[in-house]
């Protein structure tokens, strides 16, 4: 009888890249706050000691064996290393105390941080090479801020949607010095050996228009995906909410994989996607508090019959799974995936 062939993670979303089947979809919810929570860590122990972090995300690894290995902290590594002040309390996530551009004048005395010496940057690549030293079976992947992210952390929401419209020529000017903030920091990941992403949360459709997105943020998405693919580094993104106006937007500007959240629909976002790039997500992320066994599975089920058929998808957490994630209910998400995502060759 002819043994069975043995998948790694890696070899699970290698095969999804290539638009195929391993065994399986691969499989990974999106987890941070989860990870120090399992490991019996405060928050501000998990933000502020690389050692920690890097420990509580190997726990984690080693509990759920996830295809993807993500090295997820918070959203102020970047803004913090150019000088906003940052509180971290014990058991949640830090807080920024001030807006570097709260005056626009300040946008000329910015600079582009140095991943390697700057705030928490080069402990956040510390983990980063922890992590990758440790686990090898499984994709590892970083994240960092997009360009509007990091714009927002610098202004304040309210005030740069406001800029839009009364100051466009600051937006764009912001925007092209964020794009070069996320750059470096995409590639420092990339230079430790892990995968980069970047996560644009603020450009959802429950914040931003269709036409803030398509003028003030969709050139600079273009930008950092052409500087990847002429370094030929692949690059996935993720947004939160709803974006189904723009998710023709967001696939033309070449991104290798596009990570789905809860509020958009992912039968269009395979659509639209189809061969072009990898789709990531969508399970509702309150399942891995307070959803049953048979909830988990349902929506599970549901993701891989609209998005697996041809491959290029990975079942994941539409975003972040609370800190309060029941261990269960995580199991229930990779016994689920693995039941109903095999692939029968």
């Amino acid at each position: 009888m002819q043994e069975e062939q043995q998948y790694r993670g890696r070899d699970r979303i290698r095969a999804a890249f290539k638009r195929q089947y391993a065994d399986r979809v691969p499989i990974y919810p999106i987890t941070a706050r989860f990870n120090a929570r399992i490991s019996g860590i405060t928050m501000r122990e998990f933000l502020t000691e690389p050692a920690k972090m890097a420990k509580a995300i190997l726990n984690y690894h080693d509990m759920f064996n996830p295809d993807i290995c993500l090295v997820m902290g918070d959203m102020l590594y970047e803004v913090e290393a150019m000088g906003t002040e940052v509180e971290f309390p014990e058991d949640d996530l830090c807080r920024e105390k001030n807006y570097l551009l709260a005056d626009k004048a300040n946008l000329a005395k910015l600079e582009v941080p140095d991943p390697k010496k700057d705030g928490r940057l080069p402990d956040y690549l510390e983990v980063c090479e922890r992590v990758s030293a440790e686990v090898k079976d499984s994709n590892v992947s970083g994240l960092a801020c997009g360009p509007w992210q990091i714009a927002v952390l610098l202004r304040g929401a309210e005030a740069l949607i406001r800029d839009t419209f009364k100051d466009p020529d600051f937006v764009h000017e912001l925007m092209k010095f964020t794009v070069e903030v996320a750059d470096r920091f995409i590639m420092a990941q990339k230079e430790v050996g892990i995968g980069p992403s970047f996560s644009e949360a603020t450009c959802s459709l429950n914040l931003i228009s269709p036409s803030i997105y398509r003028n003030f943020v969709l050139p600079y998405h273009k930008d950092i995906v052409s500087r990847c693919r002429e370094r030929k580094v692949g690059l996935a993104m993720h947004i939160c909410g709803y974006i189904d106006p723009i998710m023709e937007d967001v696939v033309s500007t070449g991104i290798s994989a596009i990570s789905v959240d809860e509020g958009s629909s992912l039968k269009k976002m395979i659509e639209i996607a189809k061969g072009k790039a990898v789709v990531i997500g969508n399970v509702p992320v309150g399942l891995f508090r307070d959803g049953t066994k048979e909830q988990m599975e349902e929506a599970v089920k549901n993701c891989i019959d609209v998005a697996a058929k041809d491959s290029g998808y990975i079942l994941a957490s539409g975003c972040e799974i609370p800190g309060e994630s029941l261990v269960e209910n995580v199991r229930n998400f990779f016994e689920a995936g693995a039941k109903y995502g095999r692939h029968n060759t």
